[in-house]
């Protein structure tokens, strides 16, 4: 492969990558007009987090649940 294709390739992952964070986002409960900011500020919290520590489902789940108390406000009634 060369550098143009994966970087093609790269790209068309961090979006689907994306999206299924929405999809996650979705089922957690974000109002369907908040997905885009919840998806934002999701990622904010990644910035909070140490690079050094594992992050997998678990973690992908607890940050979520933060959200759900820090940002309340994304989330359905």
């Amino acid at each position: 492969m060369n550098q143009k294709s994966d970087k093609i390739e790269f790209e068309e992952l961090a979006v689907e990558i994306i999206d299924m964070l929405g999809v996650a986002l979705h089922f957690a409960g974000v109002s369907p007009q908040n997905i885009e900011k919840a998806i934002d500020v999701y990622l904010e919290e990644l910035d909070n987090i140490d690079e050094n520590t594992p992050y997998g489902q678990k973690e992908i789940i607890e940050v979520i649940e933060q959200l759900k108390i820090k940002k309340s406000f994304l989330f359905q009634r």
